[in-house]
C-alpha cells in the first residue's frame, strides 16, 4: 500500500472489500503523469490505507483525455510558479 496519509479521517472505508474511488494525491509519475503534480487516480481503501489501483487499460481517447488534463494542470502551475515556495 502506498500509505497512510491519516486515513482514519480522510478516507471513507469502502462499503464493500474492493470498492475502488478517485482521489486527487501528489505522487511519484503513477501512469506517466509528471511527478509532482496533484492528479485524480483511481484507489482502492481498506480505510486504513490506500493505493493507486495500477494496470488499468485505457482506450486511445482515455489516453488522449489523461493527457489534455495533464497539460492543463501543467499550465496552471506555470500561472501560479511565482507564489509556489520554491
Amino acid at each position: 500500500m502506498r500509505g497512510n496519509r491519516d486515513a482514519t479521517r480522510s478516507l471513507p472505508p469502502p462499503p464493500l472489500p474492493g470498492d475502488r474511488f478517485t482521489v486527487a494525491v501528489c505522487l511519484p509519475g503513477d501512469y506517466g503523469i509528471e511527478k509532482g503534480l496533484i492528479f485524480s487516480y483511481l484507489i482502492r481503501s481498506n480505510g486504513l490505507k490506500w493505493e493507486i489501483v495500477q494496470n488499468i487499460p485505457l482506450n486511445k481517447s482515455s489516453r488522449a483525455k489523461v493527457g489534455t488534463m495533464e497539460n492543463e494542470l501543467k499550465e496552471e502551475r506555470a500561472l501560479v510558479a511565482d507564489l509556489l515556495p520554491k
